[in-house]
């Protein structure tokens, strides 16, 4: 069967070729009136009229599967017919939305849209490094897809992300900066620019860490709704109302005042739009995810999932993707839009208070990495999880142990062992593109 008849029979993506033509060009209000734009959707004064404004964000991340002593994968027969995970998770989604299908009057393939133009998208660093080498293609797409957004919102749709998926509240101040000095590094040697935003593991969160990420640069994080704590207006006398999930109003930015006299923007995203791609089947039909994005309340209307969600998770989910995009793109009452465009604009922000230690996986926090906190796979099977306790006290001691011998020995060779070890980073990227890079912390004929 060729690729345009599976892609129409998949039933992934099932609106009206008659629907693509014809567009969503005038959408009503929740209270009946029609809201039109007056400006045409490509020109950024848009921001002026009243339109509503969508950004959807996708988390693509894999864990590291290389044997740490080959560096190589082991064949993966589950996999299969690709050699192990990371092949089938690259073709099914990451390769997959670079030119995702969009359906003509036919049944065929009419076009097809890169869909990371469009969206918000951060990347793990270690996925990257991996497909730096088995898909160079897709990277340099996302490049590509970068720089388009910028040249159309004045920011760019990626996002950068901790270097490695480890939960941030648990982890020492020093790893902390270390994690978000190496994502910030890797991010601009990929991307050529510095990030203005971060994604943090399961966005797990804590004061100490948004401290770490404002005093690098860092200008945004991104949230779930149930992180929020409280809220207040930028009035000077306002007061602070506690908030959650379904109270809070996530339809602006927050800034986040922290005790150092710093601060950091936060995106609380929507939850009914996330829940829905993840879990309700708004990837069944790309058109109804569309109108169902533009009924939300607005005026900015966003959310974050898996970025797996569209073509692994559910089959063809590409596809849905594209159909949204091109339905939202046909509304000259829409404007797709990213965080750091929505921060640059606004001009006045509201106050949030985080939930401390709390992320979007974990009803408990950040129990489920620490803890016997009640989160499992399977809530139907009895089980216990009384060894989190103990592996996480076991690998914190280690940690330490291991800190206490390091600095003993870096001060016997006379290095400065934090400083050396936030810049291999570039080690690590001179490596990986067979160049020494200027940074590289070692002697040049270390080896």
């Amino acid at each position: 069967m060729d690729a345009d008849r599976r892609e129409r029979r998949s039933g992934r993506v099932a609106p009206l070729p008659e629907k693509q033509r014809s567009g969503v060009r005038r959408r009503r209000a929740g209270n009946g009136a029609v809201r039109r734009a007056t400006v045409h959707v490509s020109n950024w004064n848009i921001f002026e009229v009243n339109v509503h404004r969508v950004c959807i964000h996708g988390h693509f991340y894999q864990p590291p599967r290389e044997d740490p002593w080959t560096g190589e994968i082991i064949p993966q027969p589950s996999a299969s017919p690709f050699p192990d995970w990371n092949h089938r998770i690259n073709a099914e989604c990451y390769r997959a939305n670079v030119a995702a299908a969009v359906m003509d009057a036919d049944g065929g393939v009419g076009s097809r849209i890169r869909t990371y133009d469009h969206i918000s998208f951060n990347f793990g660093p270690t996925l990257l490094r991996w497909m730096t080498e088995h898909a160079p293609d897709v990277v340099e797409a996302l490049v590509e897809a970068d720089q388009a957004s910028s040249r159309r919102l004045g920011h760019g749709n990626a996002v950068a992300q901790a270097y490695h998926h480890l939960i941030l509240p648990l982890a020492s101040d020093r790893d902390k900066r270390t994690e978000v000095r190496w994502g910030a590094a890797d991010f601009a040697h990929r991307f050529g620019r510095a990030p203005e935003g971060m994604w943090l593991p399961e966005t797990a969160v804590d004061t100490p860490t948004l401290e770490i990420l404002a005093s690098e640069g860092i200008k945004f994080v991104i949230l779930a709704p149930r992180q929020a704590a409280a809220v207040r207006g930028p009035e000077p006398d306002a007061s602070w109302t506690e908030v959650h999930e379904r109270s809070l109003d996530p339809t602006r930015p927050y800034r986040v005042e922290l005790p150092s006299g710093q601060s950091i923007a936060a995106f609380f995203y929507a939850p009914t739009p996330a829940s829905g791609v993840a879990f309700s089947g708004w990837l069944d039909n790309g058109e109804q995810m569309a109108r169902r994005l533009v009924d939300e309340p607005g005026p900015l209307v966003h959310f974050a999932t898996d970025g797996e969600s569209y073509g692994h998770h559910h089959r063809y989910g590409e596809m849905a993707l594209a159909y949204c995009i091109r339905t939202l793109e046909q509304d000259d009452g829409v404007v797709l839009t990213n965080y750091a465009a929505e921060l640059a604009r606004a001009s006045v922000l509201w106050s949030a208070r985080i939930v401390e230690r709390s992320s979007w996986s974990c009803a408990h926090g950040v129990g489920r990495w620490s803890r016997n906190c009640g989160c499992h796979m399977d809530p139907n099977l009895e089980m216990q999880q009384e060894w989190r306790v103990h592996l996480r006290d076991a690998l914190d001691w280690l940690r330490d142990e291991l800190v206490a011998f390091s600095e003993v020995e870096a001060d016997r060779l006379g290095v400065d062992l934090w400083t050396m070890r936030d810049a291999y980073i570039f080690h690590l990227l001179g490596e990986e593109s067979g160049t020494r890079h200027p940074n590289d912390p070692l002697p040049a004929d270390w080896s």
